[in-house]
């Protein structure tokens, strides 16, 4: 038994055709509504002279689900050799499966003879079933008798009202899947089908003419490997995922580093830049932000009297001037003060350090200029 059904090919299923004329077969009618292996296992219960737990049997059910065609054989009837590899096929059915499909819509008898059996299914016209099957062993010598004598036993069977047209078929049964289910073929040596019955793929175990009980652990066995095939595929596409994950993150972290790497080549141009930035600042800060020296020393200049001289001037700060200076009238020095409190752009002044020694005075200033935006700067 397989453990894991193939993905995306499906393997040729191993199946074992059994001897058709091991068989007893019945054709039965069903009930469409209810379950066709429980119609068939009664029906057999019926016809067969022993009961379906010392039997090898099945049934075919018909397309329409109203008949089925049952067949059945002691189990005495099948050697241990023979029954040795059925625990590890697919299916175990009878040969004669490819005879039940494909309604002829005439009265038709199809004959099969494989060179040690002969195998006869009847056609009623007016039904989409078989109505009529049976095989008998055969010899190569005997054969023409045998299908006249299995013809007529096929057409008493069917109740068919006129003479049935024969038709003869040969190949070897094979077994291959389908679309739409189970395909059970008779292909002649050049490769030609020339019969042919589909069965949907539910109606294996219907076919299969082993023990019950071991079909039904067959049953449970693929269904966990059913489910183990799909936690294995779900598995599959979570590691697939993952994997894509990443690949996404491997990706997202080189290019990580190459933005890195073009970051830290860019660095020394950025760092020049800043630098050109900043001193692009400070000279604006320093030529138009600020008052410039020579400006606030002309503007305290202009006022000033002629007695009084600067002997030293020096800026202070942003906004503020220090002054000293000498003069020979001490009464000019209020009144140069007085002239420059008068000045728009002057915030403070202060005068210290007075000193006069042989009629000449020292003094020193202290001013503070308004900035650009109106405000005093510190003296």
């Amino acid at each position: 038994m397989r453990l894991l059904p193939d993905a995306f090919l499906r393997p040729a299923a191993k199946v074992i055709f059994a001897p058709a004329d091991r068989f007893f077969m019945r054709v039965v009618s069903l009930a469409p509504d209810l379950a066709p292996a429980a119609q068939a296992e009664l029906a057999l219960e019926s016809l067969a002279p022993f009961p379906p737990s010392q039997l090898f049997w099945g049934c075919w059910v018909a397309p329409d689900r109203t008949t089925a065609v049952v067949y059945a054989a002691h189990r005495r009837r099948f050697t241990a050799e023979e029954t040795a590899d059925w625990e590890k096929a697919d299916l175990v059915v009878p040969g004669l499966l490819p005879l039940l499909g494909g309604a002829p819509g005439h009265n038709v008898v199809r004959l099969w003879n494989d060179g040690t059996r002969l195998v006869g299914v009847a056609w009623n016209g007016e039904a989409d079933h078989p109505a009529a099957v049976l095989a008998r062993p055969v010899s190569a010598e005997a054969a023409d008798a045998a299908g006249r004598q299995l013809t007529g036993e096929l057409r008493e069977r069917a109740g068919l009202a006129t003479e049935p047209k024969v038709v003869s078929v040969s190949g070897t049964p094979q077994l291959s899947h389908e679309r739409a289910g189970l395909s059970f073929e008779l292909c002649d040596a050049a490769g030609m089908v020339t019969a042919q019955a589909l069965v949907s793929a539910g109606d294996g175990d219907l076919l299969d003419v082993r023990d019950r009980a071991f079909l039904a652990e067959q049953r449970r066995q693929r269904k966990r490997a059913g489910l183990v095939w799909r936690a294995f595929l779900a598995c599959g596409g979570l590691a697939a995922a993952a994997l894509l994950l990443d690949l996404g993150a491997f990706g997202l972290a080189q290019l990580a580093k190459s933005q890195q790497a073009a970051n830290a080549a860019r660095a020394q141009l950025v760092a020049r830049l800043e630098t050109a930035n900043g001193l692009a600042n400070r000279l604006e800060e320093l030529t138009e932000r600020r008052l410039r020296f020579f400006e606030m020393v002309e503007a305290v200049n202009r006022p000033r009297p002629a007695s009084i001289l600067f002997t030293r001037v020096a800026s202070s700060g942003r906004t503020g001037l220090e002054i000293e200076a000498q003069t020979g009238a001490a009464g000019d020095i209020g009144t140069y003060e007085s002239e420059l409190r008068t000045l728009p752009n002057l915030d403070r002044i202060e005068v210290r350090d007075l000193r006069a020694r042989e009629g000449v005075t020292t003094f020193g200033m202290i001013l503070a200029f308004k900035d650009e935006n109106g405000t005093g700067g510190a003296p």
